[in-house]
Formats: structure tokens, C-alpha cells, sequence
């Protein structure tokens, strides 16, 4: 029981949903704080931990353990170019502002004042709030300096421009150091960067994964009121599955993980995404079943309903093409006519039983249901019979992981990785 209430304290604090890394692994790292502190039961760890910030907080600094590096991914900075360019064209002159939330070691934030002093914004123009819940990586991240690790990828030319050689390691410029300021904040609470924004946009990825639903929809919450109005958002490839409506919307940019700000009108229609969005950037759910799943539901309960109406499919619809059927399927989507959207794809199916594309759309519609075992079988006859098919390969990675087996989620993600670099068509 004293186990239970301390993965209930971390929870209450950090948000941490202790099945995202594992009971086994937080007793591993309680166990080493017990052994520091010279506490032999765990009864009495708790009531100790309870007492005590500063253990509470040597304890966060073990459990947030930083896997990052400059430029991570890629495909976000470019975008980030491209849009922070399209606002100062477009713009006010007003000075930008940029979170990076968890910043972890501050490679995230030093990259991105490295894209805007590239596109050629001074110092001046722009403003960089960088938080983590950790003062550990927070030491780090403000020293600036870093080891080989940090720089991964074929292309480290920023390397040469904007850090100094120190023996092994490498100093972050003076130049980049003083565009960022580190803050130590917890999302969790109500008065998060209160008064520091709007921002402009927003770098909040790989947090969300170790969230259950509702501490998700929270955060997101929060993100959506300290970003200003057409706030852009990255999120990490793992968390674009389930999303609270009417919050954000997904770009149309395949690879960047990036969403929106929805904000009643203001919302900027030249960035909007179709509302079957994730046939365009990999999120587990369209934006019409968003709609429709804002509460996590534990049991597929809509399961044996859908499985009652599919015993009358119609005939197939000789009279349409392949891709107008697809049209079709997606049309009824986005007006949050799910059940009609699956039975199209049966019938579809039924008529093309070699179709990739349709047991893809099957998938994506089944997610809206929260129907995940069914929805991986038909993302995996699609890369049966396309292994090729990038958004299925992608949603398999962001299932996996969710499941906890990290090894396949590599290997799916490995291979549509591959096929982006190879240069193949990754947008179906």
C-alpha cells in the first residue's frame, strides 16, 4: 500500500501515469532515493517524501531522465521556419514569443533560437521561455554545454557556427545562451507561465506520453490559454492519437506533429487541415471523431453495436471509382457520421479486397470507436498488402508505444522513416 500512495504522490504532482513507464521502474528509482536518504521502509519513505519539497524534487530529478538533441526530427524546425517567416511578413513587428515546455537539457530551445537567428531575426525580435520540471537538466541546460551526444544526424554544420570547442565537449555561443530563459514550473498547476505569453508557438513534445487522458486534455488546456491567437503547437509523434476537440487542429505537414490553435474564428484557414486529418499527418484520430471521444472509455462499448450493423451491408457501389469511394468515406467522417463512414469501408473492402487505402481508412474510423485491437489489424493488412503505406506504418508506431512495446514501435517507425528519407510518396 505504501508503494500505491507514493505512485499516487508523484502522480498528483508530476502527472506521471505510472503505467507509461512502468511500476517496476519507479520502485527502482524509489528504492535508490530510500538507500540516499538512509530510509530502509517504504512507509516511512512516504511519509518522509510527503514532508519534504526538496525530496519530492530529488525525486522528479531521477524519475525525468533526458533522451534529446539538437534538432531532433527536423521536419518541426522547418516548419517552425517557414511560419515564424510568414508572421513577420504578415505581422505587427511586435516582439515573437516561443515556449519549449519540457525544455529537458535545453537543446530544444537553443535550436530554435538557432532557426530564427538563421532566417535572420535579431536578438530583439523574438523571446524564448524554456521550463522543465527538473532542476537537474535545468543546471545543465544553463551551463550550455554539451557532449557528442547531442549532436546526432548527418548535418551539424550549426555546430561550427554556434558553439565553441571545449576539449570533448562543445559550449553553446553567448549569442544563443542569452536568447533563452530556463524557468523551473510544473504545467500541472493553475498559474503556469501566468502572464509570460501569449506565445506564438509552442514546443510541448514527448511530455504527453506519460499522461493518462484527462491529465492530457489538462495540459493541452493550459498550452491552448497562454498561446496567442493562430499559436502554432508541436507535439512528439507519440501523442497526436487522442485529442480534445475543439482545441487545436492539425496542419497540413506530414512529419512535423504540429497543430493550431483553434480559437472560434480566428483560426487562420490558410494552415487549417481537413477534418479527416490524420490522412494527412499520421494523427490516430480524425478530427470529426475527436468530436465524438472526449472521454476515455475503458470498454469498447460501441463495439457490439458496430458489429450488429454490419451484418446488412449493401451491395458494393459498382458505379464509383476507388478514389471517389475513399472521398466518400472521408466526407462522411468529417460530419461525424462514423458508423456510416465504417460500413462504407466494408463495402469498399468487399468490392476491392486488395485495397490498402481502404483497410487504412477502416482503421482510422475504428481508433474513433476506441476499438484499438481491431483498428491495428487493419492497419497491418493495409502494410501487408502496401508495405509501403507510410500512415499506417505510423499509427502502428504510436499504438505500440502506447501499448508499452517500444520495440515495435521502433521497428514501424524505423520503417516509415525510411520511407521518407528514400524520397517516396509518404502522403497516400
Amino acid at each position: 500500500m505504501s508503494f500505491d500512495a507514493i505512485q499516487h504522490l508523484i502522480k498528483s504532482v508530476m502527472g506521471l501515469d505510472p503505467e507509461s513507464i512502468g511500476a517496476e521502474t519507479i520502485k527502482r528509482i524509489v528504492h535508490r532515493r530510500m538507500v540516499a536518504v538512509d530510509i530502509k521502509e517504504m512507509a516511512e519513505y512516504f511519509s518522509f517524501l510527503e514532508g519534504s519539497s526538496d525530496e519530492m524534487q530529488s525525486l522528479i530529478n531521477e524519475i525525468t531522465v533526458p533522451e534529446t538533441w539538437f534538432f531532433r526530427d527536423h521536419e518541426p524546425f522547418k516548419v517552425l521556419s517557414n511560419h515564424v517567416k510568414n508572421l513577420k511578413l504578415h505581422g505587427n513587428g511586435q516582439r515573437l514569443k516561443f515556449l519549449s515546455v519540457p525544455c529537458s537539457t535545453g537543446e530544444e530551445p537553443y535550436s530554435i533560437a538557432m532557426v530564427l537567428r538563421d532566417i535572420g531575426l535579431s536578438i530583439n525580435d523574438f523571446k524564448i521561455d524554456a521550463v522543465d520540471i527538473s532542476t537537474k537538466v535545468l543546471d545543465k541546460a544553463r551551463k550550455g554545454v554539451y557532449g557528442e551526444n547531442s549532436f546526432r544526424g548527418k548535418d551539424v554544420s550549426f555546430r561550427d557556427k554556434y558553439f565553441d570547442r571545449q576539449d570533448k565537449s562543445y559550449a553553446i555561443s553567448d549569442e544563443i545562451k542569452k536568447t533563452v530563459r530556463f524557468h523551473k514550473h510544473n504545467i500541472l498547476t493553475d498559474n503556469f507561465m501566468l502572464g509570460a505569453g501569449p506565445y506564438n508557438v509552442i514546443f510541448c513534445r514527448n511530455l504527453l506520453i506519460y499522461f493518462d487522458y484527462e491529465t492530457k486534455c489538462k495540459v493541452l488546456e493550459t498550452l491552448h490559454n497562454v498561446m496567442g491567437k493562430q499559436g502554432l503547437l508541436f507535439l512528439g509523434h507519440a501523442e497526436t492519437g487522442r485529442m480534445p476537440a475543439g482545441m487545436f487542429e492539425p496542419i497540413r505537414k506530414p512529419g512535423s506533429f504540429a497543430y493550431c490553435k483553434v480559437d472560434g474564428a480566428s483560426v487562420d484557414k490558410r494552415v487549417r487541415e481537413p477534418v479527416f486529418a490524420s490522412y494527412q499527418t499520421g494523427s490516430a484520430v480524425p478530427q470529426a471523431a475527436k468530436k465524438t471521444t472526449t472521454k476515455q472509455s475503458s470498454q469498447p462499448a460501441n463495439l457490439v453495436a458496430l458489429k450488429v450493423e454490419r451484418k446488412n451491408l449493401d451491395q458494393p457501389r459498382a458505379s464509383m471509382t476507388t478514389d471517389e469511394w475513399v472521398e466518400t468515406i472521408q466526407g462522411l467522417a468529417d460530419q461525424g457520421r462514423l458508423k456510416e463512414a465504417l460500413r462504407e469501408c466494408d463495402k469498399l473492402i468487399e468490392a476491392v479486397p486488395d485495397s490498402a487505402q481502404a483497410y487504412y481508412l477502416k482503421g482510422v474510423v475504428l481508433l474513433a470507436f476506441d476499438v484499438g485491437p481491431e483498428a491495428v489489424d487493419a492497419f497491418k493488412k493495409a502494410v501487408y498488402l502496401d508495405p509501403k503505406h507510410y500512415q499506417s506504418l505510423i499509427h502502428l508506431s504510436v499504438l505500440a508505444e502506447e501499448q508499452g512495446d517500444l520495440r515495435a514501435s521502433e521497428n514501424f517507425r524505423a520503417r516509415a522513416d525510411r520511407l521518407r528519407n528514400n524520397g517516396h510518396d509518404v502522403d497516400h
